[in-house]
């Protein structure tokens, strides 16, 4: 769910012609913002996994979705800075 809120959110941007009229500031604070909220997610399917394995003895699978989920995000959100970055240079 987070991938297609992440892809929803690059669509809008994209359909809205943000990238033309924001400033250099906005550009890079959205992938930088996106970027620190994949690392929450990370954190936070760790976290909430662990403890959910320990109290309720649920499986390891559940933190292994999550992780792959989380670092799927992270991945993408570089991507996205690092365009982003390539675009502000040129």
């Amino acid at each position: 769910m987070l991938i297609v809120t992440w892809a929803l959110s690059l669509l809008w941007l994209g359909l809205n012609y943000f990238w033309r009229f924001a400033s250099v500031e906005v550009l890079l604070a959205i992938p930088i913002m996106l970027l620190l909220y994949a690392l929450l997610a990370l954190i936070g399917y760790i976290y909430w996994g662990v403890r959910q394995v320990q109290e309720q003895e649920a499986p390891y699978a559940n933190i292994m979705v999550g992780v792959i989920v989380a670092v799927t995000l992270l991945y993408f959100n570089f991507n996205l800075l690092q365009i982003v970055l390539q675009a502000i240079e040129r």
